[in-house]
């Protein structure tokens, strides 16, 4: 399957790269705002509470030093009682700032997947028209994949949404409860085509479909995250700057038709048994 979608990908490059392209470069793009936001929100204020209880510590520490109190024992209490000071405010921020980050990384990490997943549910729709047709033999291109999506549009948007926040909320708990769910949902995009099917209806038949080619789609899916990876790591290689996330959504738009021209040849192999 991986060798036929690679044979196909490389003679049809373009029609596919370009097809993908129209739902996978917004997406994307919008996905690495969400992070950017998410970074920029934890980057707000970050330590300010730290250095103000720190210095409060420090100020006590001082006029412990210049006006020491007059006896051993009235010193020693007063070390000890700053020594909790310092550890029970230290402590209470740390529970505090994991808090104050745990939010806005939640927040970007499920905006992230819920946006990405979205155009690879887009970009998938528009593939399988022109996938089916190609594997044919026939000219099939970009305007006659969106047509074909277009036509069901309606079902389209139910269905991606639906199953991107499934995934999205499966990705919280631990990444591998959302990376089963969209290879469980990798043939939702050609029922929704072909057959007609949307929603919940399209979700729980793609999860039936693929008994038997579990190991299929989830190496796709494999070569998805193995590519998302490729892509950020790409991106680091460019100074900061509004070219990280260019140079990234690119990289995904160039790579990701590859495992999704594989998905639409496992639903075509499936519809002929």
């Amino acid at each position: 399957m991986t060798a036929e979608a690679l044979a196909l990908y490389g003679k049809h490059f373009g029609a596919l790269v370009l097809t993908c392209a129209i739902a996978l470069l917004p997406a994307t793009l919008l996905a690495a705002g969400a992070v950017r936001f998410g970074l920029a929100t934890l980057g707000r204020d970050d330590f300010s509470d730290a250095r103000s209880h720190s210095e409060q510590i420090n100020e006590k520490q001082r006029e412990l030093l210049q006006k020491p109190p007059g006896s051993e024992q009235a010193r020693t209490d007063r070390v000890r009682q700053l020594g909790r000071e310092a550890v029970e405010g230290g402590a209470a921020f740390d529970a505090q700032h994991l808090l104050d980050k745990a939010i806005p990384i939640g927040c970007a990490t499920a905006i992230f997947v819920l946006l990405l997943l979205a155009g690879l549910f887009l970009a998938h729709t528009a593939a399988v028209p022109l996938v089916l047709e190609l594997s044919q033999g026939r000219y099939a291109g970009p305007a006659h994949a969106w047509a074909a999506a277009g036509s069901c549009i309606g079902a389209v948007l139910l269905t991606g949404l639906l199953s991107a926040v499934l995934v999205a909320f499966g990705a919280l708990f631990f990444v591998i409860p959302g990376f089963i769910l969209a290879a469980g949902f990798s043939l939702a995009a050609p029922l929704v085509v072909v057959e007609g099917l949307r929603g919940r209806a399209a979700l729980e038949q793609s999860w039936r479909l693929l008994a038997g080619h579990w190991g299929q789609a989830l190496w796709m899916w494999i070569l998805i995250v193995a590519f998302s990876i490729l892509a950020s790591l790409a991106a680091r290689l460019l100074p900061p700057g509004p070219w990280r996330p260019i140079a990234s959504a690119l990289v995904r738009a160039i790579l990701y038709p590859l495992p999704l021209t594989g998905l639409v040849l496992i639903y075509r192999e499936i519809r002929k048994k």
